[in-house]
């Protein structure tokens, strides 16, 4: 008679099912489901986990599962005492026991059955790529936004340029010129030794409030000098020299004076004058160094170049 391994061996064969198929439809080992077929049930697991392999075995295989599981329990010799009629209380104690442990059997199996869920990384990912094209588009417009909200504000008053003896000042357009022989604390103005007023440059307004700017005060006329390219100036006026400068494109400069104002520039063609508010053409060309005199009259000839040494 064949023993108990045999017998699922047989009807396993006979259904032609290999060991392979029935371990990766139940989730056992090989090696556990070949112990079973040899009856070394020492070699399994024990207790409950044996009768789950058992049941296991027989749902792939096709035989009635509880019928397998009492035959392994006889071949096991793990089968329950028969039950007599004074202990049959504690029997049916015993048998209630016995099929809590089978039904935990059942859902440890099912957990090994069901697929292992894996986070979507590719979805993750996707989405993060997401977040940043458009935390990125974001920050684009944020900085475009910012630099054409930038424009320059006119300045209402500056300091005194470092370096400009006799009191050649900087001052916003609309401020007027020290008027003559009006001394401050017992001083003569601005520091002139003769009392008289000293000239100023100033920024002035942008072009289209030009003919906003006060005319020169009587014994004074002004210049103004507007940049349409980028240019470096250097001024003097009736003797005081104010420092070197470069004027950006859409800059402006207004210079006062009383005898003779002289405006050297780096690039002669990218600077328009005006003379008490008159245009005037200077003959400048672009990148030209050249140097534009005016006196109370306008503007002055250009003293001829020196002849050169042989």
């Amino acid at each position: 008679m064949p023993s108990f391994g045999e017998k699922l061996k047989q009807e396993r064969e006979k259904r032609k099912i290999t060991l392979e198929q029935i371990s990766a439809s139940t989730k056992i080992g090989t090696r556990m489901l070949q112990a079973l077929e040899e009856d070394k049930f020492n070699q399994l697991p024990g207790g409950i986990f044996n009768k789950g392999f058992v049941r296991a075995y027989s749902r792939c295989v096709g035989l009635d599962e509880d019928q397998t599981v009492a035959e392994y329990l006889q071949a096991s010799g793990e089968a329950a005492p028969a039950r007599t009629e004074p202990g049959g209380l504690e029997a049916a104690g015993h048998e209630d026991r016995e099929r809590e442990s089978e039904q935990n059997a059942r859902r440890l199996e099912a957990i090994a059955d069901a697929p292992a869920r894996q986070l979507p990384w590719g979805l993750f990912a996707a989405f993060l790529l997401v977040v940043a094209l458009a935390l990125s588009v974001w920050s684009h417009r944020q900085r475009d936004r910012a630099r054409q909200s930038v424009r320059p504000t006119p300045t209402t008053a500056t300091a005194p340029l470092p370096g400009v003896a006799g009191g050649v000042a900087s001052a916003d357009s609309g401020a007027a010129s020290p008027t003559s022989g009006s001394p401050t604390n017992g001083s003569p103005a601005n520091g002139s030794p003769t009392g008289e007023s000293a000239p100023s440059v100033a920024p002035n307004t942008p072009p289209d409030l030009t003919a906003a700017a006060p005319a020169a005060t009587p014994g004074e006329f002004m210049v103004v000098l507007h940049a349409r390219e980028q240019s470096w100036v250097s001024i003097t006026a009736d003797g005081k020299t104010v420092p070197s400068e470069v004027l950006a494109a859409g800059d402006e400069r207004t210079v006062r004076g009383r005898k003779e104002i002289s405006v050297k520039t780096g690039n002669s063609g990218g600077i328009d004058f005006r003379f008490n508010g008159k245009k005037l053409d200077t003959g400048g060309t672009s990148g030209e160094v050249k140097t534009v005199t005016f006196g109370p009259g306008g503007m002055l000839p250009s003293a001829p170049a020196p002849p050169s040494t042989p």
